[in-house]
């Protein structure tokens, strides 16, 4: 499970960086057929980012 967190946090990392990139030129990102605008990119970020806290948070439950 943490090596899930640690994919979530890069995907997130990855996602709010070129969503950050894509408001700042405003224009969207090619990534698949069709175009991601900024707004889809960010949203994607803080999907992760809650997935990954929601998993640190299962981990550190089972353990105790």
């Amino acid at each position: 499970m943490e090596k899930a967190v640690c994919v979530f946090m890069i995907f997130a990392f990855i996602s709010l960086i070129v969503g950050i990139i894509s408001r700042l030129t405003l224009t969207p990102v090619p990534f698949v057929p069709g175009t991601l605008e900024a707004g889809s990119l960010l949203n994607f970020a803080n999907t992760c980012l809650l997935f990954a806290i929601a998993l640190m948070l299962k981990i550190k439950s089972c353990k105790s």
